[in-house]
């Protein structure tokens, strides 16, 4: 196997540390669920405009370049990627102060592999994931790299060296995960297309393994079984794959043509799969085959992935948020006004959930009633394709070019 550059070097302490209940660690959070009970976020908020003070934001750090996606959160830092310079060809990592919002550090390293995307995508499009001590973020055009919470390189891999082929022309936004002291990324794409296990450890590889050929954005998850064994799910146009995440040895197979943008969320012994409409399984145990607990048209969740509270399996789909409950069965549908494209994953903080479009325009709809109704409107004035994370009772979400962190004043 031949490494584009790698530094490979002892990391102190256990690389999976108990995930603090403050941490938003990855893409759709610490629980692959964005899902935060106790959270008490604002439910308006608006930038600064002309003579007008802005409204219950804590501070925005703009940053250079472009991403499209979400921030993460560890501890009281905050982490985020951007790519910058001719063809973005710069692939940036920017730790942030969470109560000040001053930059702690960024570094940045050149791509390896094809960084080409749409104009309204990035290079920096995948969100960065976290074990708690480290950085792992992956971009586009197939570059890797782990850094410690310092922003020391621990070690970085161009995965375009051993897959030459692997990008496509709108470019590439599948997020990693990092479970068991294993970072798991999925590239698929017309051309060289594959997932693959990284030791989080020294950035070797575990494992790779061929996947099908056809575009592919839907990123990786980690479910548990019935009996406690933690697979990582790989959805693609084909089906579902569970693989474990040490070996890659597949654990069992849906075999389900599934979306390929939203991704499947796991939570409670069920995982719910984009696949047109809304798919639920029970979580098997060891090589059983999962069980499908029913299916509703009334959930399609169009480009974010759906969220799923104590209550209710909850989905956008244009401009109409719908809830069904746990047998599939409609509860409620709202519209959420004119939010344009919803790129962005709903995430749900208490009885509110919030949900970006494309604009940069965020509506709060009020979960507690029997019928759910929206509450207020809120606008940025930047772009926001990336998933927030929630920070304690504050929202920092990241727009094209700015982070931000919404908390009362």
């Amino acid at each position: 196997m031949k490494f584009s550059w790698i530094i490979a070097c002892g990391l102190s302490g256990c690389l999976s540390q108990a995930v603090r209940a403050e941490d938003w660690r990855g893409f759709l959070g610490s629980t692959g669920n964005a899902y935060i009970a106790g959270a008490q976020l604002p439910k308006e908020f608006s930038a600064a405009s002309g003579d007008q003070a802005a409204k219950n934001i804590a501070w925005k750090t703009e940053i250079a370049g472009r991403a499209v996606s979400g921030p993460i959160v560890v501890g009281d830092r905050v982490f985020t990627t951007t790519s910058s310079g001719v063809e973005s060809r710069w692939c940036e990592v920017i730790c942030v102060d969470g109560k000040s919002g001053q930059v702690v550090w960024t570094r940045k390293i050149k791509t390896t592999g094809r960084p080409y995307c749409h104009p309204t995508s990035a290079n920096a499009a995948p969100t960065p994931c976290s074990d708690g001590q480290h950085i792992f973020a992956f971009f586009s055009s197939n570059d890797l790299v782990c850094y410690d919470l310092d922003g020391n390189l621990k070690w970085y891999r161009g995965l375009a060296f051993d897959n030459p082929k692997a990008g496509n022309d709108v470019g590439m936004s599948s997020s990693p995960v990092v479970v068991g002291g294993v970072v798991v990324v999925q590239s698929e794409c017309q051309g060289d297309s594959f997932a693959m296990g990284i030791d989080a450890r020294s950035g070797s590889t575990l494992w790779q393994m061929e996947r099908p050929h056809k575009p592919n954005w839907a990123s990786p998850r980690v479910a548990q079984g019935a009996d406690g064994q933690q697979v990582v799910l790989l959805q693609s146009s084909t089906d579902l794959a569970a693989v474990d995440p040490r070996s890659g040895s597949e654990v069992w197979k849906v075999q389900q043509k599934c979306s390929t943008v939203p991704s499947a969320v796991a939570t409670n012994g069920r995982f719910y799969l984009p696949a047109g409409n809304l798919k639920a399984y029970d979580l098997p145990k060891g090589l059983e085959a999962p069980q499908r607990a029913w299916e509703s048209s009334r959930v399609t969740p169009d480009n974010s992935s759906v969220v799923i509270t104590d209550k209710a399996v909850l989905s956008v789909k244009g401009s109409v948020l719908s809830a069904v409950d746990f047998e599939g069965k409609l509860l409620w549908q709202v519209r959420l006004g004119e939010l344009g494209q919803v790129w962005a994953s709903p995430i749900v903080a208490g009885n509110t959930l919030f949900v970006f479009g494309i604009k940069g325009k965020c509506v709060a709809v009020d979960l507690a009633a029997p019928e759910a109704k929206v509450i207020a409107t809120s606008e940025l004035g930047e772009e926001v394709l990336g998933t927030p994370a929630v920070m304690g009772n504050g929202l920092v979400v990241r727009s094209v070019r700015s982070l931000w962190k919404i908390a009362a004043q």
